[in-house]
């Protein structure tokens, strides 16, 4: 039940309802019909949901180090113009097992511009 909810609640708000409002409105509707007591549980459910969203839709940028984040982002704006995407959109996490460089991960696509994965390459071609 909360499930339907917190996707009717989502719906509301990617059709341009401002969120304060849509909750408010989904809280009053709830204490109508005697069930506010859903809305922790909904409150997860809609949490759920934009974490399922934001891996589908979202933009991340992985690099190896803190100081290697400015450079990333310039080399990666090309690809962000390819899938549309605005540079403020891009989640950027640190990975110190990437040793350097950058990996972009998003919207159905792969850009590996790291060490580890020619290191990687170097060392199964020197091992076989």
């Amino acid at each position: 039940m909360e499930t339907a909810y917190a996707q009717a609640l989502w719906q509301l708000i990617q059709r341009g309802t401002a969120p304060k409002k849509a909750v408010e409105q989904l809280h009053e509707n709830l204490q109508q019909k005697g069930r506010a007591a859903l809305m922790p549980r909904i409150a997860r459910a809609f949490a759920r949901i934009a974490e399922r969203d934001h891996g589908k839709n979202g933009i991340t940028l992985t690099v190896a180090h803190e100081k290697d984040e400015r450079s990333a982002k310039h080399a990666v704006k090309n690809t962000l113009d390819e899938l549309k995407a605005a540079a403020k959109d891009v989640t950027v996490k640190i990975d110190p097992s990437l040793i350097g460089g950058w990996r972009l991960e998003g919207r159905e696509t792969l850009v590996d511009a790291s060490w580890k994965k020619s290191l990687l390459l170097i060392y199964n071609r020197a091992t076989q």
